[in-house]
């Protein structure tokens, strides 16, 4: 397999679990431009229901192929364990668990001839290589985990604010029919005598 030139930006990119590719074209893979690489996830069918899986999202700024401009497509390399349905992609370990990552080079992309796209995805699965690691997994994993925990601390507190003011009504609703209860007993004792 071709190994694209590329070098890393790291602060380009101002996602926290990001970096920035800047790729220059060789002749064996004739692919120029800059790439904004993001860390996310998404849902693989599993044993037991849906589990959570890496994601990279990749944002290509002035992409070229072959000196063809192709402007600024997204692109994606998902891991899927080996139980997962999808095609094999590119085998890879991943916080030890062996599975491939399948690349899809977008919907910008697949209308431009065979070349132009393998030339593409020889660039993500480099790229990929280089970005999914464990340790960045893992922190972004740490990340959000700690976010969907504060999340649903604000959730439960705002639910427990609602309950305690749904309680206060009650009370006060319970006080009002017990007047009320209590004035119409009065009156018709009064108009009874």
């Amino acid at each position: 397999m071709s190994i694209p030139s590329f070098h890393e930006d790291a602060y380009e990119n101002s996602c926290e679990h990001g970096t920035c590719y800047t790729i220059e074209p060789t002749d064996e893979v004739p692919v120029g431009g800059r790439v904004f690489a993001d860390m996310a996830e998404h849902a693989v069918p599993g044993e037991s229901g849906y589990g959570r899986r890496p994601k990279i999202v990749f944002r290509f700024f002035g992409l070229s192929v072959h000196g063809r401009w192709l402007g600024a497509p997204v692109s994606t390399a998902a891991f899927h364990p080996n139980w997962s349905a999808h095609e094999p992609g590119m085998p890879v370990l991943c916080l030890g668990e062996p599975g491939h990552l399948v690349v899809e080079v977008g919907r910008l992309l697949t209308d431009q001839p065979a070349h132009i796209e393998q030339a593409v995805r020889t660039v993500l699965v480099a790229l990929s290589r280089r970005f999914l690691t464990d340790l960045r997994v893992a922190q972004y994993r740490q990340t959000d985990a700690a976010q969907r925990c504060d999340r649903a601390s604000r959730a439960q507190e705002l639910a427990e604010m609602r309950k305690d003011i749904a309680r206060l009504r009650y009370r006060q609703a319970r006080s009002a029919a017990d007047a009320a209860d209590a004035l119409l007993a009065a009156v018709r004792t009064k108009s009874d005598l």
